[in-house]
């Protein structure tokens, strides 16, 4: 029962971090959602959002494993820097809803983890089906040179009507594209587009929403994570749509293309593709498409100049994501060199809650 007490324990300090840090990030998202100008910086004020409250609070949550050791002061008294199980609620004595708090906590947890499955499971069901979308034989007149070639990117080409594009896959990214898309747009719209996708797949935009939605997993009941999350995907769209005026030149080009594709194709698809692909058909939010728009229209017009700059002092999601990947392997090493033992006591203790 201790072990089990523990644990719960555990998910309490890691929902009640994750909930709070999301909360304050939230609201300053909302700030930076009408004070900030540049999508580059937005997408990444999104991105931490996002990712933060979850890291943060499982990394607190680890580390509170770790053994404490000492430091002795010159001349002073001998420190202890880190006190073991540094739960958020230790310094409090438990009130008369501290198990309900506990047991909500685990069952939180718990069906974050369930969401997850469910959701991902559906991204493998959805690749499923677009795997198996029969591609276009190139014996039907249609070009091969005309879609092939751009920035090493793979193109699947499919033999159907409806006008579709989106960049897909986490590990090996492609383009789906269809040869309604080919036929419907003129050769300056076509190069708009492929200059969006590929600024997707350049960004790794796919693969930073499949991390977010992990990340958003973890706190779905909360609404407040939806709305980052959703901002985050409105404005990476806008990145694209920028990369594209500063490819071709050519903001309106870019805009009849999103007009053009969104009055064939999401009226008559049927796939839930917006939530895993990203691309000129996966959005199909009505204000999402008008911001795009009037957006495209205001850099043709001078009144807005599309920025290419990556805002230096602010590391970019990718960048994000790699400082969060290293961060557990240092801390290892950093016990490690402090005492090879304490490592052992450090897994020791994890070990013994499983």
């Amino acid at each position: 029962m201790e072990k089990l007490y523990y644990t719960g324990l555990l998910f309490l300090n890691f929902a009640v971090l994750n909930i709070i840090l999301s909360i304050i990030l939230f609201i300053i998202s909302l700030v930076g959602k009408r004070v900030l100008s540049s999508p580059y910086i937005k997408s990444r004020l999104f991105f931490i959002s996002l990712a933060a409250p979850p890291v943060v609070a499982a990394f607190t949550v680890v580390t509170s494993f770790i053994p404490p050791f000492f430091v002795k002061l010159h001349d002073g008294p001998m420190l202890c820097v880190n006190e073991p199980y540094c739960y958020i609620f230790s310094l409090i004595p438990e009130f008369p809803m501290f198990s309900g708090a506990v047991i909500a906590a685990v069952v939180l947890v718990l069906l974050s983890i369930l969401y997850s499955i469910v959701s991902f499971g559906a991204y493998f069901r959805m690749g499923t089906v677009i795997n198996r979308l029969p591609a276009l034989s190139y014996d039907n007149g249609m070009s091969r040179d005309r879609v092939l070639g751009i920035g090493g990117l793979r193109v699947k080409v499919i033999d159907t009507p409806l006008m579709i594009s989106f960049v897909w896959g986490y590990i090996s990214n492609f383009i789906v594209i269809s040869t309604g898309t080919l036929k419907s747009l003129s050769p300056d719209e076509l190069k708009c587009l492929f200059a969006h996708e590929i600024s997707h797949y350049r960004r790794r935009d796919n693969v930073l929403k499949g991390i977010l939605l992990l990340c958003r997993n973890t706190l779905f009941i909360f609404p407040h994570i939806h709305y980052i999350f959703r901002w985050w995907k409105e404005t990476i769209e806008l990145i694209g749509d920028e990369a594209a005026v500063l490819s071709t030149g050519k903001p309106l080009d870019v805009a009849s293309a999103i007009l053009k594709m969104q009055n064939k194709s999401a009226s008559e698809r049927d796939w839930n593709i917006e939530q895993f692909a990203t691309g000129f058909s996966a959005t199909a939010h009505t204000e999402t498409l008008t911001k795009r728009v009037e957006r495209l229209v205001a850099i043709n017009d001078s009144k807005l100049v599309p920025g290419n700059a990556r805002c230096s002092f602010i590391p970019s999601e990718t960048g994000i994501v790699t400082v969060l990947i290293v961060m557990f392997p240092i801390l290892f090493a950093v016990v490690y060199e402090i005492d090879p033992l304490m490592l052992h006591c450090y897994l020791e203790k994890i070990t013994s809650l499983l």
